[in-house]
This record gives C-alpha cells, structure tokens and sequence, in this order.
C-alpha cells in the first residue's frame, strides 16, 4: 500500500527548499522501492482567496483533510502569518516534538563550543497559551488587550507524550515554566508535572524560561526531554538550532491523537533568500526523514537520508549558512542533488557488502 504525503509548497524559499526535499525523497523511493505517493498543494495561490483573519485557506483546509482521511502525513513548506497556529488548532495538533542535535560533521561551525553529541527532544504543547490567544484592540488602538487560557486536559496531554518519551530515552523530564510571572499557570504545570512523573516513574524537575534557555546553552547535558508551553517551547528550540551550526537546520513535527501529522522545518519562510538558490534544505530534509520513521515506520530508510546528508557535509559541500575553511559552496538544488547521490552510492554499496544468495 503507498504512502501518502501531501505535500504543501510554503512561500517564500519554502517551495524551492520542499522541491528540494521531493528531489531527495524521490531518490529514497526509486532506490528503495518504497512506493511514495506525493500530492502537491501551493500555498502561494491559495492565500488569494483567503481572508487576512483566515490564513489557513478553504483550499488548503480541504487539501488537509483529504491527505488525512487517506492516511497520509503533511510535509509542510515554510509560510508566514498564523498558518502553522491556526493549523494545528483546525486539526487538532496537540503536541510538537522538536529534535534538537549536534553533528560531529560541523563542528567548529557553531558559535557554541562543541559539547558531542547533544540530543534533546523538546515536547512542546501546542493548543493552548499565549500562541493560541485572543487580541483585541482597544479605544484609538493605542492599547491591546490580549487573553488566552491553559486547561488541565491540555497539559496532561502533553506531559504524557513528554514522559512517555523520557522513560524511553534516560528517563529525565525537565518541564519549563515561570513561576513568578505566570503563579498560577506554573502551578498547574508542576501539579500535573509530578502526578504523571510519580505514576510513570519519571524523574521530573522543573526550571523558568530563563534559567532554562541559560542552562540550555551552558549545560545542555543537564537535559533530554523538554516539555513547554507553546512560546516557551518555541523560544527553546530556536536556541536549540544553535547546537548544530544554523536554524535551516532546526525541523520539527506536531501530531494529533489519531495520528495526523505534519513535518516541517522550524524556521520562516525567508522571502529576502526565495528566488536565489541559497536557502539550507536540510532542516525540511530531515522532516522528511522524521515523517518517513515516524509516520510510515520507514526507519532504515530515514537513517540512510539521514547519514546521506552527513556524508555530504563530511566531504565539505555546504549551503552558504554552514560556510567554513575549506568548504565548497553549492546552492539549495546543489546540496539536494549531492544528497540524492550520496543515497544511490549508498544503495550500491550496501548491495555488494550483502549480496542476494541466488
């Protein structure tokens, strides 16, 4: 049976950095004999008929749907506005997981000192809090007014996605907060935080937003599994994107509980790079990867995209972003074509190492 993948081409850079991908994705395919399905929707045309208070158009809504109700995943393209926030609200995407890593391949690119490996999984919730608020302008406009609410059944939600992630991993949850600015918010958090951690044999600590982002950077060893609220955990895994050398690099995925699913880079649409051939597709790349592990169960094959793009960089091609000594520059459909190589070599060579008995 195909998997199905919708894929929604973004704006900006986003439709050069998904075709990109599709490049690559296409190579996984034709190698592998996976049979991929993809169905193309452009935002870009789309966002003529939609409203400025709707920017998650009827036609991308109805995309959405169809893609869903096949079972298939979203590969989403970077857009501006309120699409992803009103998206996850439309179908219910009550949870964001945010791999954030290091590679050994890039090391002195950053402007953080190599600390290997790192590998952090932010758990971020995504339906409620300040993302997912209510504005309101007041009098001549001089002021605003803004509300939004936390429900228990919200983070419980989350915490249990976090926790069950954790005792799968080193069993360390640290869930992050602000305990002076938002009481009673943060008290929610740490009631619900220590519950599902004492009944799950988690060990939990809790740390504000800021204490948080400081230790993230100076000891990011302190942590494994993050679980945040919307802006705390959107704040968090920008930094994150440091680790590995630029935040073209940085991809996530939000999922509902019956499955949906969509795979996307965490950075912007980059309008000031659409249209040169410069913007980094790897962080769409390994959301691909990630929708191929976890939405497909297409494991061996998101490892060989994933050490493909490795390999890439070990031989020193980069994207401008990821500029080092010694390093040749290639442009977006450059690096996708190297990595789409790599995969074919790869293929091969796993071939003659294990050869089918005839």
């Amino acid at each position: 049976m195909p998997s199905l993948v919708g894929i929604l081409r973004g704006e900006g850079s986003g439709p050069e950095v998904i075709d990109a991908t599709c490049h690559v994705m296409a190579s996984v395919a034709s190698e592998c004999a996976v049979d991929l399905r993809l169905e193309r929707f452009d935002l870009a045309d789309a966002s003529l008929e939609s409203d400025p208070n709707n920017h998650l158009s009827k036609k991308a809504t109805q995309f959405c749907e169809e893609i869903f109700a096949r079972g298939g995943a979203i590969l989403a393209g970077a857009a501006g506005g309120r699409f992803v926030y009103d998206m996850r609200r439309r179908f219910q995407l009550y949870y964001k997981l945010n791999p954030l890593r290091s590679y050994s391949e890039l090391a002195g690119i950053s402007r953080l000192k190599a600390i290997e490996p790192i590998d952090i999984l932010v758990v971020r919730e995504n339906l409620g809090g300040l993302y997912q608020g209510k504005s309101k302008l007041v009098g001549d406009e001089r002021e605003v007014w803004h509300t939004f609410a936390q429900s228990e059944d919200q983070v419980r939600a989350v915490l249990n996605v976090g926790a069950k992630a954790a005792r799968a991993r080193r069993n360390s949850l640290v869930v992050v907060g602000k305990q002076s600015g938002l009481p009673d918010i943060y008290g929610l958090w740490r009631r619900c935080a220590l519950e599902i951690g004492e009944s799950m044999g988690v060990k939990v600590a809790l740390a504000d937003i800021d204490y948080a982002s400081y230790q993230l950077l100076q000891q990011p060893d302190f942590f494994d599994v993050i679980v945040a609220p919307n802006c705390f955990g959107d704040i968090l895994s920008d930094l994150g994107g440091l680790f590995a050398g630029s935040r073209g690099l940085t991809f996530g995925a939000s999922y509902a509980a019956d499955g949906s699913a969509v795979y996307q880079t965490n950075h912007g649409a980059a309008h000031d790079l659409a249209g040169t051939d410069r913007a980094n597709p790897v962080g769409q790349i390994f959301s691909m990867a990630m929708m191929l592990r976890e939405t497909f169960g297409l494991g061996e094959e998101a490892e060989l995209v994933e050490d493909a793009v490795r390999a890439v960089w070990a031989a020193a091609w980069r994207t401008a972003d990821l500029a080092g000594p010694h390093c040749r520059i290639v442009g977006t459909q450059q690096f996708a074509e190297l990595v789409a190589k790599e995969i074919r070599a790869a293929v091969v060579r796993n071939r003659e190492a294990c050869p089918v008995a005839g």
